[in-house]
């Protein structure tokens, strides 16, 4: 539970400051001196949680499967909810089992008598030190690689609702044509640089 307690501050002090970061944009005026009636605004590239995407992936960063709801996705959501419950049921069995090995094993060395709860009945023929230790450690290591995987498919939800939400508002144009072409920047103040161009 510490590890995923961590891993949720991280998460969460990442975010704040990603948010707190795009929430500073600074618009400059340029006025055209030979033609004054145009004004030209030039704007700042914000973060990522600036506009539909990043508020799709903040919202199912925060709620699993609201960034797919909000993008209309919704054939995706019952996937999304079955692999972070999934996941999260890993955690919660591993957690019990990992509990009730402790408990067994701190007893089996005090040589006081434990009765196990129903969900760990299978461990009451187990009396031997050693073997409730190694027991033990296997369930912490499986514990803790439950928590990576249910942190892993979190962050793949957080990430499948960005890129979602990145593809819907792009352009899709009939001229799929591509052009290339050469250039070679004459610039005195550098090295001269040649290059291959492509652009679509």
């Amino acid at each position: 539970m510490k590890i995923l307690s961590a891993i949720s501050i991280c998460l969460l002090i990442c975010l704040i400051n990603a948010n707190i970061s795009g929430q500073t944009i600074d618009d400059t005026i340029v006025v055209n001196n030979s033609q004054s009636d145009s004004i030209v605004i030039k704007q700042k590239k914000s973060s990522i949680f600036k506009g539909k995407p990043g508020k799709a992936m903040f919202m199912s960063l925060v709620i699993p499967g609201t960034g797919q709801i909000y993008n209309k996705s919704y054939l995706r959501v019952p996937f999304i909810w079955g692999a972070v419950g999934g996941m999260g049921y890993l955690v919660y069995y591993n957690t019990q089992r990992y509990n009730c090995l402790r408990d067994g094993y701190i007893a089996s060395i005090d040589g006081t008598p434990i009765v196990y709860p129903s969900h760990c009945s299978d461990l009451t023929n187990i009396t031997d030190s050693n073997q409730l230790k190694l027991l033990r450690d296997q369930a912490n290591n499986n514990r803790q690689l439950s928590i990576i995987g249910l942190s892993l498919v979190w962050l793949a939800n957080g990430i499948d609702a960005f890129v979602n939400a990145h593809l819907k508002e792009f352009d899709i144009d009939e001229n799929l044509s591509i052009h290339i072409g050469s250039r070679v920047d004459d610039d005195p103040n550098s090295p001269m640089r040649m290059g291959l161009f492509v652009s679509f």
